[in-house]
């Protein structure tokens, strides 16, 4: 591995995009090379600006909603061996990086940071239960032993691009059966993590995202590899 590209999507955080990128800066992966890409999910705000004004990034703007478009968009563009998904909100500390890059053992490996692993469980009640049940579920139907299924920091090998799926929220189950489906073995590494929103502020994940994972879940499990 010689190169680690770390995509940003971002959709309305002028608030915190500027200090995320100042903090994957600041991480030493030596010797690997760092690519940071910042993909604009078509904000109201001022992220865009914000984002072109950093040094030493690339900027994208993709226009379809969806964190998912986004991501994808960062995906195609980047040009690393190994691809980092990293969210704006400050919620993952960038510091867990080196952790996870720890973990590669070959070019069929992904890791996962779990905050289910790390030293502290934020979030309500109801989410957290909904998660455990979803995950429990994705185990069972994938012979896996995921703790975390819907974390940010997912580090996997450029190989895996071609397989990533459009979606939204949902597009997490994909992505991590298609892992699989495809030959790639998933470990973890537990990571800290800290929820700074309101509930109010937080990301928009209803009960409707539950009942559709369900579903999704069964759909990926018996859809055919291409």
């Amino acid at each position: 591995m010689e190169k680690l590209s770390i995509i940003i999507p971002a959709y309305n955080e002028e608030k915190t995009l500027a200090e995320i990128v100042k903090k994957v800066k600041e991480v030493d992966l030596s010797p690997l090379k760092k690519e940071i890409i910042i993909v604009d999910n078509n904000s109201t705000d001022n992220t865009l600006k914000i984002a072109k004004s950093i040094p030493e990034v690339r900027v994208f703007v993709e226009k379809e909603k969806g964190k998912g478009a986004a991501v994808k968009r960062g995906l195609n563009v980047a040009t690393g061996d190994f691809m980092l998904i990293q969210d704006a909100d400050l919620e993952y500390n960038p510091r867990d990086i080196p952790k996870l890059l720890k973990k590669v053992t070959s070019e069929k490996t992904a890791v996962y940071g779990s905050r289910n692993l790390g030293p502290e469980r934020k979030g309500g009640l109801l989410a957290r239960l909904g998660v455990w049940f979803l995950t429990k579920e994705f185990n069972l139907l994938f012979n896996t032993d995921i703790t975390d299924l819907w974390t940010c920091y997912k580090l996997f090998p450029k190989e895996a691009i071609i397989h990533f799926p459009n979606g939204g929220f949902e597009s997490e189950i994909s992505f991590s059966s298609l892992l699989i489906k495809n030959g790639f073995d998933i470990s973890e590494v537990p990571i800290s993590y800290n929820s700074p929103r309101t509930k109010k502020e937080g990301k928009k994940i209803r009960y409707r995202h539950g009942i559709q994972s369900i579903f999704l879940l069964l759909k990926e499990k018996f859809k055919k590899v291409n």
